[in-house]
């Protein structure tokens, strides 16, 4: 009798997988496919030297702990942790632009480009850059503190896979 019941089971399984079959003929149909992007971070960032420097005074840049290799790995990681990579669909360059003050606390952030449609994408994101709380070591012009300007440049590629 356990046979008979193990049989029947067994073979009920079979008959729903040829139900899916019959659907899927001559049509491209896949139930698990997704969309992932890439993030490729450009390496040196842009750094502005502060107006009030002069050409002959000695600026010294803005430094994350640990350098820009650093500041790299800590923002791809927050990146993939914190935007979802099968719900947006981003293809081109963004800019982070970042605020340092003297304390070296990132105070203001903006990213651009404004593209439509685009709110959800760029909350993540900034929500992602927001969460890195290391300090960095503020610009310096002949050696006092002053406030300095980043940009950083994001290159988004989405792809499509089918599982």
């Amino acid at each position: 009798m356990k046979k008979l019941f193990f049989l029947l089971i067994f073979a009920s399984v079979f008959l729903k997988a040829q139900d899916i079959e019959d659907l899927q003929e001559g049509f491209f149909f896949s139930e698990n496919s997704q969309n992932f992007f890439r993030v490729d971070i450009k390496k040196p960032f842009d750094y502005y030297k502060v107006a009030s420097c002069g050409e002959d005074s000695k600026f010294v840049r803005a430094q994350f702990e640990g350098g820009d290799v650093a500041f790299n790995r800590v923002l791809f990681q927050y990146i993939s942790a914190y935007v979802d990579r099968e719900i947006y669909v981003v293809n081109g360059t963004f800019f982070l632009h970042i605020d340092i003050d003297k304390e070296g606390k990132m105070t203001q952030l903006n990213i651009t480009p404004k593209v439509e449609n685009s709110e959800m994408f760029l909350r993540d994101l900034k929500f992602a850059v927001k969460k890195i709380k290391k300090n960095w070591t503020p610009s310096k012009c002949d050696n006092i503190p002053v406030d300095s300007k980043i940009r950083i440049k994001l290159n988004f590629v989405t792809e499509s896979a089918d599982i």
